[in-house]
C-alpha cells in the first residue's frame, strides 16, 4: 500500500503547484510590469534632474552677466535705434524673439528700432540689453529656449 499513498501523494502535490502557478501567474506579469515602470520613471527622474542642474547652472550664469554692469558704465552707454536693429540683426532675432530675451513685448522693440536719437530705458532693461549685447547667435537661442522653458513651467 505504500505506493498507492505515494503516488497519490505526488499527484495532489503536482496538481496544488499547477494551480498555486495558475494562481499566481497574474501577479507575476503585473509585478514585472510594474517593475519595469519604475525602471522608466527612473530614468526619467535622472534626466529631469540633470536637466535641472544644467537649467539652474546658466541661469546663475545668467544672473551673473546681469550683475557685471556697473551704474558708472550704465551712465556712459549710449544706446540708439540703430544699435538696437543692428544688435538685433547680429543676433538674427525676430522683434517678438528679441523682446523675450530682453524682457519687453515686440510692440516696445519695434518702438526702440524707431525712435529718434539716444534711448532711455526703465528697471532692468538696459541690464538685460548689455548681457545681450555680447553673446551670439547660438547663445541667443539657448536662452530663448530656456526662457520658453521656464515661461511653460509657470
Amino acid at each position: 500500500m505504500p505506493n498507492l499513498s505515494q503516488a497519490l501523494k505526488t499527484e495532489i502535490s503536482r496538481i496544488s503547484r499547477h494551480e498555486i502557478k495558475t494562481s499566481i501567474r497574474p501577479l507575476h506579469s503585473s509585478t514585472i510590469g510594474l517593475k519595469k515602470t519604475v525602471a522608466e520613471l527612473k530614468k526619467r527622474i535622472g534626466v529631469l534632474e540633470s536637466e535641472n542642474k544644467r537649467l539652474l547652472s546658466s541661469h546663475k550664469t545668467v544672473e551673473a552677466k546681469l550683475a557685471q554692469v556697473s551704474p558708472e558704465e550704465v551712465e556712459k552707454i549710449r544706446i540708439t535705434s540703430k544699435s538696437i536693429r543692428a544688435l538685433r540683426a547680429k543676433l538674427g532675432l525676430s522683434q517678438e524673439e528679441f523682446g523675450k530675451l530682453i524682457g519687453v513685448s515686440s510692440q516696445n522693440v519695434f518702438v526702440m528700432e524707431h525712435k529718434d536719437g539716444r534711448l532711455r530705458f526703465r528697471g532692468n532693461t538696459l541690464n538685460n540689453i548689455m548681457a545681450v549685447k555680447g553673446i551670439g547667435k547660438r547663445e541667443a537661442k539657448k536662452r530663448l529656449e530656456e526662457i520658453d522653458i521656464e515661461n511653460a513651467q509657470k
